[in-house]
């Protein structure tokens, strides 16, 4: 068994000493200094960007937040966006919904219970007016 593992070894290594004196390893070759190359001149592409460019973002940034704050109440209006005073005011007024409802269901309650009595009191003169 350790003979055919000696064998495979030798035969794998056999083989990259081919790949690489054969043709298609100075073909490899010559593609990895080409792609070595290129990232060189990535690389010396994006140093001679000028610094001034960070700040052209950071003025266009400031445009664009200038534009915003100018156009912000048409914005609004366009897109039919909430703002905190719509918030507030509709959650004053659920606030006073949501009083308005206890009080109504406390007032249910004492109707019900009151309109009860009155409908067993009824209940009970109308059997003594039934009976003989």
């Amino acid at each position: 068994m350790s003979g055919m593992g000696e064998k495979a070894r030798t035969v794998v290594s056999g083989v990259g000493d081919k790949v690489s004196s054969s043709d298609e390893g100075s073909v490899v070759d010559s593609v990895g200094e080409k792609v070595s190359g290129l990232g060189e001149k990535i690389k010396g592409t994006v140093k001679s960007v000028p610094k001034s460019a960070s700040k052209s973002t950071d003025d266009l940034s400031l445009r664009i937040d200038d534009y915003l704050d100018e156009k912000s109440s048409q914005l609004i209006v366009d897109w039919e966006l909430a703002t905190n005073n719509d918030i507030e005011n509709i959650e004053k007024k659920y606030s006073k919904v949501a009083q308005d409802l206890s009080t109504l269901d406390t007032n249910f309650s004492e109707y019900r219970d009151e309109t009860n009595d009155k409908i067993k009191k009824i209940e009970e003169r109308l059997q003594k007016l039934e009976k003989p």
